[in-house]
């Protein structure tokens, strides 16, 4: 009987693993024949949450856009003197109605993503939480500034059900770097772009800029030219070389003629950048230390310059000579009449200047380490307790400038007339191989040209000549002396940039049968943009615009970053 039992037992436990087995292989197949269905829902879904992330994303965007463009658009009203932290905290502020209904103006153009789906901004706040001012000369140099941000943005499906919404909370920063613009920051500024008898200066295939190019007047381009940096113009138009057929368009280019390359952009209509009259901050620097740099902005009568100069007090000009108590004053060196100068080093690799002037021979070596100037003057030799501030200031022509820049030399070299380069001028530490060099040159002629007359000591042009620096004749031109009448001598290599009331001649070509061109006179142009005045380098006391440049962080050069980005989903 026990057995019997047993036997029906497991008869109907058997039969009971088939029942479960047939039904759970049943819902295996429709679970399997209802996959489609379902995998159909999940798509439509994932399809989504990828649209309400989008939207939210938008949102996000939008904000930071608008704050970044918004305070782009201030700050570019401002001198940077004028950008206290006080008005800087207030431009983000959810105070400031105008950025306020600029976001929301922005909101309601792009609110809707699409006819299904929407983004709402929750909440939005910008903080100013670092602000730093850099004074130098008196006057604030530059700014740097970091906002904190917080924003609140929701997405979500409107004809999905169940609802599909996505809340997004983000923090960052926005930070940046505020500059007084330099007049050395240009690889090319033109107040006319014109020759000095009003020929038209044409940008041709030949033509290439790596820094920054603007004009006050209209370029004119041909065939073409590249251009690696912004090209600005003050002209809504530009000319166009048209195959000799000349146009003039308010557009960048003239297919398939003229179609020059702009890497950054070409700007029309930009706003003017008035080149500096005749300014004193340069003659003051050179004669004497000024606390702060503050200088006065008069002209400073031949009664006050005689103080400088340790003269008997008269309105009569000082005498012409070189003079070397400016530098014990804690200032440059001033120069009375025409004079020469030629840069070089000792042995020791401690900087030298030699200025001529007359049978006058003065030659200046700085000891930088010791802080001591040494200036030899005939057979006698006299030591200043103190160095150059970098100014050597000419009240005169300057007829002859070269030599070599010493590797720790910061120089303007300034002429109340004209400049005139003789032969190569160049920096012992060449930024092209050092972005950190600290070598630097500036040449300003401020009522005269900067004539470049590069010869051997024979007579005979020098070939290919190197010039490295910044060179600026705000009422004149920089151009090769005799362009077009002294015999081709190759290139000049130019490092640095030119600012000019107009464009000067390097010399003439003409064209082969194959369109190729062949020098007839003076020199070609091979120009090199010296990386290190796009960030704000210059050498000392050189002319600055009227103008706020803006940078990203220094460290990172991006504006805008994101430090966390949580997601909240249902």
């Amino acid at each position: 009987m026990i057995t019997k039992k047993r036997e029906r037992e497991k008869g109907d436990i058997s039969l009971i693993t088939a029942l479960t087995l047939a039904i759970f292989v049943t819902a295996l197949i429709a679970l399997l024949l209802n996959l489609p269905i379902e995998q159909s829902y999940f798509t439509r879904r994932n399809q989504a949450r990828d649209q309400v992330l989008y939207a939210t994303q938008i949102g996000i965007k939008s904000i930071l856009t608008t704050a970044r463009y918004y305070l782009k658009e201030e700050i570019g009203k401002l001198k940077v003197s004028e950008i206290t932290e006080d008005r800087m905290r207030s431009i983000l502020s959810s105070s400031n109605p105008n950025f306020i209904n600029t976001i929301q103006f922005i909101y309601t153009n792009t609110a809707q993503v699409d006819p299904t789906t929407v983004y709402s901004l929750n909440s939005y706040s910008f903080t100013l939480s670092a602000y730093s001012a850099s004074v130098r000369g008196g006057v604030t140099d530059y700014i740097t500034y970091t906002y904190n941000y917080t924003i609140v943005c929701t997405g979500r499906k409107v004809n999905f059900s169940p609802l599909v919404t996505l809340t997004v909370t983000v923090t960052g920063k926005i930070e940046g770097v505020l500059r007084r613009e330099n007049f050395a920051r240009f690889a090319l500024f033109t107040d006319l772009h014109q020759m000095t008898d009003g020929t038209t200066v044409w940008f041709t295939d030949r033509t290439r800029f790596y820094g920054p190019v603007h004009t006050n007047g209209e370029f004119a381009f041909a065939y073409t030219p590249q251009f690696f940096d912004i090209v600005t113009s003050y002209a809504t138009t530009a000319l166009f070389y048209n195959g000799g057929n000349i146009k003039r368009l308010a557009a960048d280019s003239n297919p398939p003629r003229d179609v020059p390359f702009f890497a950054q952009g070409f700007i029309r209509g930009a706003s003017k950048i008035d080149l500096p009259p005749t300014t004193y901050t340069q003659l003051y620097a050179a004669l004497s230390y000024f606390p702060g740099d503050v200088f006065p902005t008069y002209s400073p009568t031949y009664s006050v310059v005689r103080s400088y100069l340790g003269l008997p007090i008269n309105n009569n000009p000082p005498p012409d000579g070189v003079y070397t108590i400016t530098i014990a004053n804690g200032g440059g060196i001033y120069v009375k009449g025409d004079a020469s100068i030629e840069f070089g080093k000792d042995s020791s690799g401690r900087a030298v200047y030699t200025i001529t002037q007359g049978s006058n021979t003065y030659v200046f070596t700085i000891d930088l380490e010791n802080n001591k100037t040494y200036v030899k003057i005939g057979n006698n030799t006299i030591v200043i307790n103190k160095v150059p501030n970098g100014v050597i200031y000419v009240d005169g022509n300057i007829t002859s400038i070269k030599g070599l820049i010493q590797k720790d030399q910061r120089l303007s070299v300034i002429a109340t007339y004209t400049i005139t380069i003789t032969n190569n001028l160049i920096y012992e530490d060449d930024p092209r191989n050092n972005p950190n060099a600290i070598n630097v040159l500036g040449l300003l002629a401020q009522n005269g040209n900067i004539w470049i007359d590069t010869k051997n000591p024979d007579g005979s042009p020098l070939i290919d000549p190197n010039i490295h620096g910044v060179l600026m004749s705000p009422n004149g031109v920089v151009q090769v002396m005799n362009y077009n009448t002294r015999s081709p001598a190759g290139y000049v290599h130019l490092l640095g940039g030119i600012i000019s009331k107009r464009y000067g001649a390097f010399g003439t070509f003409s064209t082969d049968s194959n369109g190729n061109p062949i020098p007839k006179t003076g020199y070609g142009r091979d120009f090199w943009y010296d990386y290190r005045m796009r960030t704000g380098y210059a050498p000392p006391y050189f002319p600055t615009t009227n103008r706020t440049i803006q940078e990203g962080n220094p460290q990172t050069q991006r504006w805008i970053t994101i430090d966390s980005w949580v997601e909240s989903w249902r």
